[in-house]
């Protein structure tokens, strides 16, 4: 299952901003990074509808949606094909991750964008310990409550 839509992250400049301004935090099997949000790195398609209340222009409804977004708390998986070469494993290791995540959001602190690299290899350990690590990872970045 896919993330909802309020807890994902993708995007060019979205992955520039992680990758150029994302604290790392290194693991065996992955590499987390952390960065505040820039909600105008976002797609459109990513903002919260937010129903016109009132006498909302243009300008106070697009800001409005844009500091909702600023205090989720939003994910991206990256596993490139040197994890492994096969397409079912790399998103079976997603799905595994992207699970772990919606399982852990309620207790972790809001307003991250973060972004979550396996490292070749990552494929041949367990579940456990790559749920393990992921969550040792949260941890030391201290996005847990």
């Amino acid at each position: 299952m896919v993330l909802p839509r309020r807890h994902r992250l993708s995007g060019r400049s979205v992955f520039q901003h992680l990758y150029r301004r994302g604290k790392q935090h290194h693991g065996e099997a992955m590499v987390l990074r952390v960065a505040r949000p820039e909600p105008g790195r976002l797609r459109p398609g990513l903002l919260p509808h937010i129903p016109a209340q009132g006498r909302l222009d243009g300008p106070s409804l697009e800001r409005l949606r844009r500091q909702a977004t600023a205090t989720e708390l939003r994910l991206a998986v990256v596993i490139s094909n040197k994890v492994s070469k096969r397409a079912v494993l790399r998103n079976r290791l997603r799905r595994l991750l992207h699970d772990s995540f919606r399982r852990e959001v309620a207790g972790l602190k809001p307003g991250s964008w973060l972004l979550l690299s396996l490292r070749p290899g990552a494929a041949e350990r367990g579940s456990e310990p790559l749920l393990r690590e992921w969550l040792d990872l949260l941890t030391r970045a201290d996005l847990r409550r």
